[in-house]
């Protein structure tokens, strides 16, 4: 195993198996955690289902150094809390948290207000949208998701822009784009492989 990998082990506290059956995971297999990782630039993440959301840890290298972040989503397209160097940051949504049937709904929005550390910041609104159907490959297994334009907009902060390609069958996003204020691609998240993990 990896020095990185080996990090990430140490992190989240979890155990490696071999690759799933079948060489491509399975809805049954996910519920046990699954590693996702993306080779060059290193970004390794294990997401634990956990009820309707879950929670996720995640190593990557910036600047020839590993980051550490955690987060807890309340399902899978929505987080709720992130925690990393630059302190604990949690969205309060008021609308209730209605995603699963999103291909049939097409949006779903919520007034959300940020606290960071804390202390109430600022408030403003996520909206989802629903922009059809497609397929992601990860170590050659495809799979079937939704592509979604999730946006956060919060009073006198640049919007916050993610075009996600989501497993409803998995409950994972598999592949995540974020956009500028004009909808031109800043940075994307693309994983190479997966192993199958479970909590210690």
């Amino acid at each position: 195993m990896s020095i990185l990998l080996r990090s990430l082990s140490l992190l989240v506290g979890i155990t490696l198996a071999a690759p799933a059956s079948g060489n491509c995971l399975s809805a049954k297999e996910a519920k046990n955690g699954v590693l996702l990782t993306r080779d060059v630039p290193f970004y390794s993440v294990f997401y634990k289902p956990g009820g309707p959301g879950l929670t996720e840890q995640r190593l990557m290298e910036r600047n020839r150094s590993l980051h550490p972040v955690s987060a807890v989503y309340l399902h899978p397209l929505l987080v709720e809390k992130r925690v990393s160097a630059s302190g604990t940051h949690e969205l309060k949504y008021a609308n209730a948290i209605a995603l699963d049937d999103l291909p049939q709904k097409k949006n779903w929005q919520s007034e959300t207000t940020l606290f960071i550390n804390g202390q109430k910041s600022v408030s403003g609104a996520t909206i989802i949208r629903f922009d059809g159907w497609g397929e992601e490959t990860i170590a050659s297994c495809s799979y079937k998701v939704w592509a979604i334009n999730s946006r956060l907009e919060l009073t006198g902060l640049p919007p916050i822009i993610f075009e996600q390609y989501y497993s409803a069958e998995l409950r994972l996003v598999l592949r995540s784009v974020r956009l500028g204020a004009s909808n031109q691609p800043l940075s994307e998240v693309r994983f190479d492989r997966f192993q199958i993990g479970w909590g210690n």
